[in-house]
């Protein structure tokens, strides 16, 4: 992550907040304790004799420590062969730097550091924690910066839970229901708020890794607390789903109840996250997400993700280990997303997933600049319209929600089925789905086992808007849900639509390119404008190379030559 990227997200997310704390301290300014009535400096070490927290004669606990030192002081772990156990309470403001770290007792519930307003903990390695490494609850202006976590959450405490709800098949309005939920262990990093309505965290530069039964990073905010963190540059891998729980999360970010949050997800790297080896979990392999987005209606939650890095070269995981995940779940969600420069490569399950899972939302996405590729899924599962690896599936699966998708210039390709899938199917609440729509401009979706482009409505919709241009569609490989570079199918009732991929109402310039795999496009029961595109052959599509079921395909105007795009 570049520092000056770091910089800027801290002075615009938490201005006044932290910057006056950062100079309190760097990790080589290691002074005897202060005189006077200035905050002072401790020093501690495990397996030291009870000194007066100099230097030359470190404290040799944190308890001790903990009861000396004053809200503002500094406190320094000095090197040792093994770690302070015990766990340390921070007072608020104070600045906890080096050193090795861990709590085994059920003291603070396990945690090896709990948070109070303004407090730092910098540069720390901390082990094998019985619940979380750091933990902060309704506390506001904390910063966790440059820290090494391994093992956390020894004790498979459960932290992170998605609530309820019922997934999706491909039969209309028939859903499978997740009636307790998923369960996640408790994080390396939390921070949690319920009253509190002027949060600030920074959570950055970490490195959190090997861990058995614990997610990396989690944000919960619920009641009416309200706030915002910067999660920025943190290296996230080789974490594992317990076997007690359901879903595995590198980092993770909740609204609940009326709370209202603000994420930026920057800079951050996750790798190699689940199980590739235990059979005996409920989700063989883990239900493991890189990045999760979750609200819970009528809660909101605004996110930037940028320069993000997913990978999992194994494909380790279960079927439903995803990239990043947005989803709204209860009634009334709001939800707001933007992605860019950003990468996703190698999920056995959907590379990118944004969904209404509940009822009355309203979300949108934006993808700039996005590559999501390769995912390594079964395919089509023919019972499932999500985790058959798409590299994007966006939709409705509740009544009355509006889902919203942007993508530009972006890649999605080689995936195990879709390029985009977009759609939707009721299967909870009663009504129809409001909205679905995206706009898709100067992209590449090549390659996919699937259809490159799918739309497929099972149930009742009372409005899809889709617009494409100068984006390149060809080579699918057609043998997934979609059987074309290009579908658009209507297997319910939709009041009203307009589908343009050239030439029609909303303006698009066309110029796409659609050679096919089996077919370049097929339309059931929809009206499709595709206009001045490319066909693979000056014009139009050939003969059997398009497939139209109570519909139309409007192909006039093909070009002639194959355009910039492709």
């Amino acid at each position: 992550m570049r520092p000056w990227l770091v910089d800027r997200l801290v002075a615009g997310l938490v201005v006044g907040l932290v910057v006056g704390l950062v100079g309190v301290v760097g990790l080589g300014t290691l002074a005897a304790p202060a005189s006077g009535s200035g905050p002072t400096t401790w020093f501690v070490r495990a397996g030291a004799s009870s000194g007066d927290g100099s230097r030359a004669a470190p404290l040799g606990s944190l308890r001790a420590v903990e009861r000396r030192s004053e809200a503002g002081d500094r406190i320094v772990v000095l090197p040792a062969a093994r770690p302070l156990d015990g766990g340390i309470r921070l007072k608020p403001r104070q600045v906890l730097v080096g050193g090795w770290l861990t709590n085994t007792t059920t003291r603070l519930d396990g945690d090896g550091v709990r948070l109070a307003d303004g407090a730092q903990v910098r540069g720390v390695r901390i082990t094998e924690t019985r619940r979380g490494a750091v933990y902060g609850f309704d506390v506001s202006g904390v910063t966790v910066v440059g820290n090494d976590i391994s093992g956390q959450n020894s004790a498979c405490v459960p932290g992170f839970l998605i609530p309820p709800f019922n997934a999706p098949t491909n039969l209309p309005g028939v859903g499978i229901p997740i009636s307790h939920g998923l369960q996640n262990g408790w994080a390396a990093i939390q921070v949690d708020a319920e009253r509190r309505r002027d949060v600030t965290a920074v959570i950055a530069r970490n490195r959190i890794h090997d861990a058995e039964c614990g997610d990396g990073i989690d944000v919960r905010f619920s009641g009416d607390a309200r706030g915002s963190v910067v999660i920025s540059g943190n290296d996230i891998r080789m974490l594992r789903q317990g076997s007690g729980f359901q879903s595995l999360l590198a980092i993770g970010v909740q609204a609940r109840d009326t709370a209202s949050v603000r994420a930026t997800i920057s800079g951050n790297v996750q790798a190699d996250l689940g199980n590739a080896d235990d059979p005996n979990l409920l989700t063989a392999g883990a239900d493991s997400e890189g990045v999760f987005l979750n609200a819970v209606g009528p809660a909101s939650l605004e996110a930037v993700v940028e320069e993000n890095d997913y990978t999992n070269e194994e494909g380790i995981g279960g079927f439903s280990a995803n990239g990043l995940e947005m989803v709204s779940m209860g009634k009334g969600a709001r939800m707001h997303a933007v992605v860019r420069d950003s990468t996703f490569s190698g999920a056995p399950g959907d590379l990118i997933e944004h969904g209404a899972l509940g009822t009355d939302a309203v979300m949108t996405m934006r993808l700039v600049r996005v590559v999501a590729e390769r995912s390594t899924g079964f395919g089509h599962t023919v019972l499932l319209p999500f985790n058959n690896g798409d590299c994007v599936l966006a939709g409705s699966l509740g009544a009355r929600n509006t889902v919203r998708l942007v993508v530009r210039r972006s890649v999605l390709r080689d995936c195990a089925n879709n390029g985009l899938a977009l759609g939707s199917n009721v299967v909870n609440g009663e009504g129809a789905t409001s909205e679905v729509s995206a706009d898709v401009r100067g992209s590449v979706i090549t390659g996919n086992r699937g259809g490159n482009v799918g739309i497929r409505n099972f149930t009742s919709l009372d409005t899809l808007t889709f617009r494409m241009e100068r984006t390149d569609l060809q080579r699918s490989r057609s043998l997934g849900s979609g059987v074309a570079d290009f579908s658009a199918e209507d297997v319910g009732t939709t009041a009203r639509h307009t589908i343009d991929i050239g030439g029609g109402r909303l303006g698009s310039a066309g110029e796409n390119c659609l050679r096919g795999g089996l077919l370049a496009a097929d339309v059931v029961r929809y009206r499709v404008s595709a206009r001045r595109s490319w066909w693979g052959r000056p014009g139009g599509p050939g003969p059997l190379r398009t497939l139209v079921v109570q519909g139309s395909l409007d192909t006039r105007d093909a070009l002639a030559a194959a355009p910039p795009a492709c």
